[in-house]
């Protein structure tokens, strides 16, 4: 989407609503090309299941869902762009995703991972938009079969650091993490995602991946075919409540005549 459109569909929610059902007519997921589409959650909180389903339902429909794990597998061999593949992650670690977007996965056989905040995991902030999941939740989140990566230390902008809290912040949250849930950390999402605003090109995503780190996730959209993509790996940020229309515009391409 052209920049001018981003920043109505930022500011004006009424024309970003308008401009995406434009789009939808003539962009569909049924058209769009193989490879991997990373999907970004927050929040999803109980009022929103029901679309959050309807989400995950109309995905299945057109490709088929992995873990992380077995999409860098995919990526790597070039199995990727075999079919459309959709990946499932969320943000920040908040309660709701273990009480709330897990029963929804579950019935649906859906895989997804976690990224989490390492400092919060015994420390959440105390004001809104938690509650956030303590470790009694993410046990249960990895008992389902689920996976968990890294969001940062303590959710800093990476780019405003220096090397030395930048590292803390991406290689020390891998080793807090690995301590907290006895499970290896192989996946890092940046803090808002967004290159030069919030982490630097030309530093983060070689120390991640310099430090035992296989990806490093981005809020850039796109879709992942192979792994030059691993640095800066592409999600599409959504939220629970959004139309299926609204998929189609953001992910969808036009037909092929």
């Amino acid at each position: 989407m052209p920049q001018p459109f981003k920043t109505i569909a930022r500011d004006h929610p009424v024309l970003r609503a308008l401009l995406l059902r434009g789009l939808a007519r003539w962009r569909r997921l049924a058209h769009a090309p193989p490879g991997l589409y990373t999907l970004c959650y927050h929040h999803v909180p109980e009022h929103h299941r029901a679309g959050f389903a309807a989400q995950i339902g109309y995905l299945q429909r057109h490709g088929r869902f992995v873990g992380a794990d077995e999409a860098l597998t995919l990526i790597e061999s070039g199995g990727i762009t075999g079919e459309r593949h959709f990946l499932v992650t969320f943000d920040d670690g908040y309660a709701d995703t273990v009480e709330v977007a897990l029963p929804v996965l579950r019935a649906a056989g859906v895989p997804a991972i976690l990224f989490l905040v390492g400092d919060w995991l015994d420390a959440p902030p105390a004001s809104p938009p938690g509650p956030y999941a303590g470790r009694a939740l993410v046990a249960e989140w990895l008992a389902a079969g689920m996976e968990i990566g890294s969001h940062s230390a303590s959710h800093a902008r990476i780019a405003t650091l220096d090397d030395a809290s930048a590292e803390r912040e991406i290689a020390g949250s891998k080793v807090a993490l690995e301590a907290a849930t006895g499970r290896p950390i192989r996946h890092f999402a940046c803090p808002w995602g967004v290159a030069e605003r919030d982490y630097r090109p030309a530093r983060d995503p070689a120390l991640a991946l310099g430090t035992g780190y296989a990806s490093f996730f981005t809020t850039r959209r796109g879709v992942a075919t192979g792994a030059d993509d691993l640095a800066t790996m592409p999600r599409h940020v959504l939220e629970p409540e959004w139309p299926l229309h609204e998929l189609d515009a953001l992910m969808g391409a036009p037909r092929v005549r």
